[in-house]
């Protein structure tokens, strides 16, 4: 293969491209590139797409995504690196289609394969398992199958290399006791925060040392959510509706977003959200509360696309999201994030952190996940602090008097006593916005317990990173 050209890349980039020309060289089909999200890995998919072209070893490039809008992301950017179009049709250098379009388009797909020289890019290939028999895992076995329809190179990238029902990712190879996944290039967090290639994050725990739980006539005292969690006398679930802790969390974030904005205008802010009617109330606290403007977008939506991508270049402060902001999205000038989401896995949990991390003009941009301190996203926290650079790591425990100046005792039921629905202390606050009734953001459902949270006893624990 002829000498790689200079084609603008970072040097992470231009490393990994020579390391993909060796390993193609020397007749291997696979190459696996795991790198952090925001670090650039679909431009280096199409620089290494381009070289190969230039150089006469492909035909046609082939590229698979999880979602729409990670397809609308590779195609504008293959387009512009190629300077050509990408839409598969005549004359076009290649198609970007989702790994759920496979199935509709496989006999066509499987001519091009067997007929032409391809270089097949499987983007965020851990949505596909190997060696899983099911409808769940349809997308690995449609995969593997177009593979074997003839002798393609072979290029998988991921920021997050592993599932979360821990079976393999398909066309990867394992090795090892316990097994671990071989890869060929890793560029990690902590390397794209050293390079100044990501925006160095700061991941904040909102906890709280006074929770009273009642159950039936029984009151249960803790000094942390973990410690109420991991009694079972409290369920995350709560917490995500809960009226007190919810205000604290989103006037927390609407703080942060405020700060940066400071010395970044554009700054703007995300909400992942647990359901679709949390989202919306929300929204609506956020305007009302805050004077701030907000746009929801789930996966319920037919023009959900077309507003992220209307969000990207707007002046909107949020965007508060169910499934939609999550991997993928390019917005640059998300630089808080609300984490509210039901699920607790790291593989999504790192996802979502990667939406802020892209940097949009300057290598200092702050940005911060504001979560709470429920158990599984502490562990997880901590072990994406492990990744970045040792002399970056400063965790220090800042205690609050509830984000508040001033505090006035307050309680607010909810409901009628006999239902058990949650309730609280609380207080009022300097801030010019009043939290009272922020049950509207709360479910309508009741709870087998109540849950007093004392205002005056928020902390938060802060990973500056």
């Amino acid at each position: 293969m002829k000498k790689m050209q200079n084609l603008s890349l970072r040097t992470w980039q231009k490393n990994c491209l020579s390391k993909a020309l060796e390993v193609y060289q020397t007749g291997q089909q696979n190459f696996m590139c795991v790198a952090a999200p925001g670090a650039g890995k679909t431009r280096f998919s199409a620089s290494l797409a381009k070289h190969l072209l230039d150089a006469s070893h492909i035909d046609f490039v082939l590229c698979f995504a999880p979602s729409v809008s990670v397809q609308n992301s590779i195609q504008k950017t293959f387009s512009n690196v190629l300077n050509d179009r990408f839409d598969g049709r005549i004359g076009a250098k290649g198609l970007v289609i989702t790994y759920q379009g496979i199935q509709y388009a496989y006999q066509e797909l499987a001519h091009v394969i067997k007929n032409y020289r391809v270089l097949i890019i499987s983007d965020e290939i851990h949505h596909c398992a190997s060696g899983v028999s099911s409808t769940s895992n349809q997308w690995g076995q449609l995969l593997v199958s177009l593979i074997s329809e003839g002798n393609p190179l072979t290029l998988t990238l991921s920021g997050t290399p592993w599932r979360s029902d821990s079976t393999k990712i398909a066309l990867q190879s394992y090795s090892g006791e316990p097994q671990e996944l071989d890869t060929d290039f890793v560029y990690g967090l902590g390397d794209a925060v050293r390079d100044k290639v990501c925006r160095r994050p700061s991941l904040i725990l909102l906890d709280n040392s006074s929770i009273d739980v009642q159950k039936s006539d029984e009151t249960h005292k803790f000094s942390s959510i973990r410690q109420a969690i991991e009694a079972e006398k409290l369920k995350y679930s709560e917490l995500l509706t809960h009226q007190d802790s919810l205000s604290q969390l989103m006037t927390y974030s609407h703080e942060e977003l405020i700060r940066i904005r400071e010395k970044h205008p554009r700054a703007a802010g995300l909400v992942v959200a647990s359901s679709i009617d949390q989202a919306r109330r929300i929204s609506q606290f956020i305007t009302t509360n805050f004077n701030e403007s907000s746009i929801v977008v789930s996966y319920d939506q037919i023009d959900a696309h077309d507003n992220i991508r209307d969000f990207q270049g707007s002046e909107v402060d949020w965007i508060v999201s169910i499934g939609m902001v999550s991997e993928g999205t390019d917005i640059p000038r998300l630089q808080v994030c609300a984490y509210l989401s039901n699920v607790r896995t790291e593989l999504y949990f790192r996802q979502v952190l990667g939406r802020i991390l892209r940097i949009n003009k300057e290598p200092d941009e702050p940005c911060s996940m504001i979560a709470f301190a429920e158990p599984k996203l502490i562990e997880y926290s901590e072990r994406i602090n492990q990744d970045l650079p040792e002399d970056s790591m400063k965790i220090k425990v800042i205690e609050e008097q509830a984000l508040v100046k001033k505090t006035v005792s307050n309680t607010l039921v909810r409901g009628s006593e006999k239902n058990n629905i949650i309730t609280m202390k609380t207080t009022s606050s300097s801030h010019t916005n009043s939290f009272a009734r922020l049950h509207e953001i709360a479910t309508e459902a009741s709870y087998p317990v109540k849950v007093a949270f004392c205002k005056d006893s928020y902390r938060t624990t802060i990973l500056s990173l």
